[in-house]
């Protein structure tokens, strides 16, 4: 049987708008992690007319690819177990808490 080969996504955005989309990933994770505001909009506003190094900016978005990462797999974590470490914790003093119970 013949099958047809699945279409690439094509990005048909113009690029500034890519650019200014990554540039607003890059604040909005920044903005997660900085909470001095005059820091941060120094920064942010580097960062935004893009006047920051491009080394910089690659390792800012570095940074945030990690935290992706580790926000991901938190979640799967989470989402395998049904609670947090905590709610586990708290879920075995409950069970324990019902055996002991006459």
């Amino acid at each position: 049987m013949f099958t047809l080969k699945k279409k690439s996504n094509i990005d048909y955005a113009a690029p500034h708008i890519r650019q200014q989309a990554f540039r607003m990933r890059l604040l909005k994770f920044y903005k997660e992690i900085e909470f001095n505001d005059d820091v941060y909009n120094h920064n942010a506003t580097m960062i935004l007319k893009g006047t920051l190094p491009y080394k910089f900016v690659n390792e800012i978005e570095r940074l945030r690819l990690e935290h992706e990462k580790q926000k991901k797999e938190k979640w799967e974590k989470i989402k395998r177990k049904g609670a947090t470490t905590l709610g586990l914790q708290v879920r075995n003093i409950v069970a324990n808490a019902i055996k002991k119970a006459p």
